[in-house]
């Protein structure tokens, strides 16, 4: 048989120039009939390997033929079209070879044939007629009727119809996820002016997208598949591909579109965060819808620069880590740091684009630092509790930095005094004491920019807040302590300067105020035996004193002067001895003091 068709393929190339051509096409199809007949014989014979080398060559000449006809003109083109009719060549060869295998149901060749030919039909009949959205309908439809019917089939037969149907299944995805994309583009872009951006054929591919998908995700699970395309493979690009297509569809929307992609990933994020179980295909599948769709999303504001959007991505990212941390999905240190810091950003991305005032934003990021130093409070140990102090620290820096640019003085002292309050209840907390100290560095320096922000020049509005705060932060923290360690500053910083400064010349109230302070820590001091008041009062006094008696000595006759010195030295010399163990015992009781 293969001799015979041999040296007919041999006569007609030898005289193929001598034959008018209704001889030359009747002979090629005489020779087709007989390799696809010969193919049926030597299969009822059990002659595989010939049966097969046959119905191979009898397929060849068949497609020969159907298109030598229409290139020896026996078909004009002013007839019919090259793709109809490349459309009906095909099918004309997908159904012979469909018919053959029924009679010789074990030649693999003539039902290879029939699946690959039978994939071509459609898809030339609909390319230049129908839209895009029909014109993946219908391959998706093909697709599915594809794989239905070769699922009965034999081993070989299966793996074919599945990667027949699996590369058109990614043409369908592949095509309608750049239609989409493209149409995105055209509306913010004038180098795609061809590309159509109406909203209707949009929708329409997005609709017929999705449905692939939902395909690809159920078909796999429905009918048994060759190990070559592993469905986890096949529902994990599908997802891919869908939430692509809908994440660059939902821009496109008027009004509201990328706040609606917004939400779209914020509900998956969430559907993925409060769903109980955190394995299996589910779960699976809505962690690539979310990760894609919040991707595009972002590159997309990104690229309009939508500033405000962004920031609210960002809002929404903060509160989706702290789900997470609360859902275990993260370990709280990691949920505490990166929640701060979404939170920072989206602040920083919305004051930027003037949807807050710098005002309001340096508020708001000095409230997210004292909110970190807050829930430090409840950590407390825990190894949240460092990271939540960095975060912190990260938003009153950006606070400060943001508050200068419109006000570098009350501002300041307003961000300072919102993160120092929740400071001094940290550092309430056994073993945190020290940040005390801290805490009352950055009152100081709060007052100091809230005085110098008023315009006062009066010094006790510099020096009396910061000792009230140091006094507090001591008594509050080191009572265990001598009394130098948790009163000593503040009482110093409270009462030198203005000690210093005061004369009854000039300043007779505050001289009143600064001798009535300094008797009232005096009797203080003695009465609760504390050194540190009574040596600072009875110091302060002993400077009032002298500067009061510099002030009169001039004005005093000078034989008063030399009088009363006289008299002083002869009583003291006259009692020398009990002046020096009245002198040693007072020594004694204020080294004694505490």
């Amino acid at each position: 048989m293969l001799l015979l068709l041999a040296a007919g393929v041999t006569f007609l190339a030898v005289t193929w120039d001598s034959l008018p051509v209704s001889m030359q096409a009747a002979i090629m199809a005489t020779l087709a009939a007989l390799a696809l007949a010969g193919a049926v014989h030597a299969s009822k014979n059990k002659l595989a390997g010939t049966a097969e080398a046959v119905a191979i060559l009898g397929c060849g000449l068949l497609l020969v033929d159907l298109f030598g006809a229409r290139e020896l003109g026996l078909i004009p083109r002013s007839a019919i079209d090259d793709l109809t009719y490349a459309g009906v060549s095909f099918a004309v060869v997908a159904a012979i070879n469909l018919m053959m295998s029924r009679i010789a149901g074990k030649v693999l060749t003539f039902g290879l044939t029939a699946v690959i030919a039978g994939q071509l039909p459609l898809s030339l009949f609909m390319v230049d007629r129908v839209g895009i959205a029909v014109f993946l309908l219908g391959l998706l439809a093909q697709v599915i009727v594809t794989l239905f019917w070769t699922s009965k089939g034999t081993r070989l037969i299966r793996i074919t119809g599945a990667i027949c149907s699996g590369l058109f299944l990614g043409i369908i995805l592949a095509v309608g996820a750049v239609r989409v994309f493209l149409a995105l583009v055209a509306r913010h872009s004038t180098d795609l002016g061809g590309v159509g951006t109406a909203l209707s054929p949009v929708l329409a591919t997005t609709g017929v997208v999705c449905l692939a998908a939902v395909a690809g995700v159920v078909l796999p699970r429905k009918i048994a598949l060759p190990r070559s395309l592993p469905p986890a493979l096949v529902e994990s690009c599908c997802t891919t591909a869908a939430a692509f297509t809908v994440a660059t569809c939902l821009p496109q929307l008027p009004e509201v579109g990328r706040w609606v992609t917004t939400g779209a990933a914020t509900a998956l994020g969430l559907a993925i965060l409060l769903r109980t179980r955190r394995t299996g295909l589910v779960t699976l599948l809505l962690a690539i819808s979310a990760t894609v769709v919040a991707s595009v999303n972002i590159l997309v504001c990104a690229f309009l620069t939508d500033v405000v959007q962004l920031g609210l991505i960002s809002a929404i990212g903060s509160a989706l880590i702290l789900i997470a941390g609360w859902r275990k999905r993260m370990s709280s240190m990691a949920a505490s740091a990166f929640s701060s810091l979404a939170a920072q950003l989206a602040i920083l991305l919305v004051t930027a684009d003037g949807f807050f005032s710098l005002w309001t934003g340096a508020i708001t990021l000095a409230v997210v630092g004292a909110c970190s130093i807050a829930y430090a409070c409840a950590s407390v140990g825990l190894p949240r509790e460092r990271a939540l102090f960095a975060t912190a620290t990260t938003a009153v820096v950006l606070a400060e930095l943001v508050v200068v640019m419109v006000s570098p003085n009350t501002g300041t002292g307003v961000v300072l005094t919102i993160a120092a309050a929740p400071l001094v209840a940290y550092g309430m907390q056994p073993g945190r004491r020290e940040a005390l100290l801290f805490a009352g560095f950055l009152l100081a320096f709060a007052n100091t920019a809230f005085v110098v922000g008023a315009g006062a020049d009066t010094l006790e509005w510099f020096t009396l807040p910061p000792a009230a705060v140091m006094l507090a932060i001591g008594l509050l923290s080191w009572r265990d302590q001598p009394s130098w360690v948790y009163l000593g500053p503040g009482l110093l910083v409270g009462l030198t300067p203005s000690a210093l400064v005061a004369n009854s010349n000039d300043d007779w109230m505050r001289l009143t105020f600064v001798v009535a302070a300094a008797v009232a820590i005096m009797v203080i001091g003695a009465r609760f035996s504390l050194q540190a008041p009574f040596v600072i009062g009875a110091t302060v006094l002993a400077k009032v004193g002298l500067w009061q008696f510099l002030e009169v000595a001039p004005l005093i006759p000078r034989w008063i002067t030399l009088g009363a010195a006289g008299a002083i030295l002869l009583a003291v010399g006259a009692t020398y001895e009990r002046r020096l163990n009245e002198a040693r015992q007072a020594a004694r009781w204020i080294t004694a003091l505490r």
